[in-house]
C-alpha cells in the first residue's frame, strides 16, 4: 500500500513540476497527499512511528502529530518547536519552505537537531518536493 501512495505521490510532484525548474501552473501537492507519505501508521509511513505518540523530547521532540489528519496539521502549522535542540523554531511557515523546520528536518542537512526519520530510510526527493510544494502554496489544510 505504501508503495502505492508513494507511486501515486510521484505522479503528483511530476505533474506538478516539482524540482524541475519548471514555472507551469500546474497544482501543488496538498496537505491530504502529504499526509498518507509521512505519518499514518496504517501505511507503515515513518513519521508516525515516534510523532503519533505522546509528545517526549527524548524519543520525539516534544512532537506529538496525533493519529489522523487534523492532529498532525494542527501540530504541524501555527506552533513552534519546544525541542530543547530546536527550541521556538516554527514547524511549518505557510509559503516559507526555508523557513519550515518540517522541510528542514527531512533534507540532508537540518539546521538544528537531527535529520529524520531518525533510524529510518530518507524520504525520496519526490517526497520532499511535494512537502516544499505543500508549503510553498500556503500549507492549506484541505
Amino acid at each position: 500500500m505504501l508503495r502505492a501512495l508513494c507511486t501515486s505521490a510521484l505522479a503528483v510532484v511530476v505533474s506538478a513540476g516539482c524540482g524541475s525548474g519548471s514555472s507551469d501552473t500546474a497544482a501543488p501537492a496538498t496537505f491530504s497527499q502529504v499526509y498518507p507519505l509521512i505519518f499514518p501508521r496504517a501505511t507503515k509511513a515513518q513519521c508516525s512511528f515516534c510523532h503519533g505518540l505522546p509528545p517526549n523530547e527524548k524519543s520525539n521532540g516534544n512532537l506529538s502529530t496525533g493519529m489522523d489528519q487534523s492532529s498532525a496539521y494542527r501540530a504541524l502549522v501555527g506552533p513552534l518547536s519546544t525541542s530543547a535542540k530546536c527550541l521556538g523554531k516554527p514547524y511549518v511557515v505557510p509559503g516559507k519552505p526555508q523557513e519550515s523546520l518540517l522541510l528542514l528536518k527531512v533534507t540532508q542537512s537540518p539546521a538544528c537537531g537531527d535529520g529524520m526519520p531518525l533510524g529510518g530510510d530518507p524520504l525520496t526527493n519526490a517526497q520532499v518536493e511535494m512537502i516544499r510544494s505543500w508549503i510553498t502554496a500556503g500549507a492549506l489544510d484541505d
